[in-house]
């Protein structure tokens, strides 16, 4: 199920995840949004939760390993630094504080990622995902529930292909489009159906005939 949003002056449609056929959309309006910020590998539900990437906190530099105790120390590590060791600690500082800047945007864009499972699905599956705080466990979750098997699938695609097999009466731009999305979806799956030449004829009888309408 597809709603409409505006965002500023763009407007954008979301795939709500309702049913199984649903599923390919919005999935992949999912892996497009991750993608954005690099997460999909983190959140990929067609992987084994150990092959995932991790997202990580970069660990805080301590002075005291970048100096060597020396004698005549006063234990305060910074003062006692020599000017190489200071300035390598300094170095290190430097790329901790960009590390930990990534980190907190990534981490962020995560969260935010997760809460966006949840807002496009429809509210009778929300009780699926409520355990699960991450969100490949999301994903996985409404794989295992709303994920059509390659037959099923393939079936699904065939009906709608097959309806749109009849001549359109009205509203023939909304039909073609249809015809492009469901010939496009039958394509990727390597569906006999939408071969070429069959693809063509069955689009040449499906319109025959219209500007006599």
């Amino acid at each position: 199920m597809a709603t409409t949003e505006l965002d500023g002056l763009i407007t954008r449609t979301t795939v709500i995840l309702e049913k199984p056929a649903d599923w390919e959309e919005w999935i992949f309006l999912r892996k497009d949004s991750a993608d954005r910020h690099h997460l999909w590998s983190m959140v990929n539900p067609d992987l084994d939760e150990a092959t995932l990437e991790t997202l990580e906190e970069p660990e805080a530099v301590e002075p005291e390993e970048y100096h060597d105790e020396a004698e005549g120390d006063t234990g305060v590590v910074l003062k006692d630094m020599t000017t190489v060791e200071f300035q390598r600690y300094q170095q290190a500082e430097r790329n901790y504080d960009r590390a930990l800047a990534k980190y907190t945007i990534k981490k962020k864009a995560l969260n935010d990622f997760t809460q966006e499972i949840g807002r496009t699905i429809s509210r009778r599956h929300i009780h699926l995902i409520q355990s699960d705080d991450t969100a490949y466990a999301r994903l996985k979750r409404l794989k295992k529930h709303l994920c059509p098997s390659t037959a099923e699938r393939e079936l699904q695609l065939i009906a709608k292909y097959r309806q749109l097999q009849s001549r359109p009466r009205s509203n023939i731009d909304s039909w073609l489009e249809d015809w492009l999305h469901v010939a496009r979806m039958c394509e990727a799956v390597n569906l006999p159906d939408v071969t070429s030449p069959r693809a063509q004829r069955d689009f040449l009888l499906a319109i025959k005939g219209l500007d006599d309408t």
